[in-house]
């Protein structure tokens, strides 16, 4: 048994099995911003502003809903997601400032709770298959709370998103607060 498990651990720690983490299926998309394909490495990816399906729970008083979402920077290991706000639509430089991301369920320090979701992403998933998995978690999980009384936005949040859902409006970008990162910071 100790040999059985020596082996595995040095399959496991084995170059070509730390290689196929995040490694893309074909060329590397536009929204990608970097990659640490290390064993607990991560990626940094960006998406434009869009529509996206949002659930609250009840108590909120916010209805569940597609509303207009503002560009997004992501950052995700297997264990943990990070999420901010752009406020333009442009690919993103290593000087271009971060916002906090305006949704409940978010630390101050980007870092999101999960809170009851089931993450399992597999250490040899491809780029695309984390990046999507990670999206659909946040998307498909039910925001319900601010964290530490840290708001991230400088309007009421809950009225932000009534109105959000009920109205096609572009996303208020003058609502975002500015954290003082920029994508230089989420690269270490």
């Amino acid at each position: 048994i100790e040999e059985a498990v020596a082996l595995a651990d040095s399959l496991d720690h084995s170059p070509a099995m730390q290689r196929s983490f995040l490694k893309p299926k074909g060329l590397i998309s536009d929204s990608v911003l970097y990659i640490n394909p290390d064993k607990n490495g991560f990626a940094v990816w960006y998406t434009k502003p869009q529509q996206a399906n949002l659930f609250f729970v009840k108590q909120l008083g916010i209805p569940c809903g597609k509303a207009a979402i503002p560009a997004m920077v992501w950052k995700a290991s297997l264990e943990s997601l990070h999420i901010y706000a752009l406020r333009d639509n442009k690919k993103p430089t290593l000087k271009t400032p971060l916002y906090y991301a305006p949704f409940f369920n978010v630390y101050k320090t980007g870092r999101v709770c999960m809170g009851t979701v089931d993450i399992e992403i597999s250490q040899h998933s491809t780029l695309e298959t984390f990046m999507q998995a990670w999206q659909q978690y946040f998307f498909n999980s039910f925001f319900s709370h601010l964290i530490d009384e840290y708001c991230p936005v400088s309007v009421n949040i809950v009225q932000l998103w009534q109105e959000q859902v009920s109205t096609s409006k572009k996303f208020p970008l003058n609502a975002l607060v500015k954290n003082n990162k920029t994508i230089k910071d989420l690269l270490s």
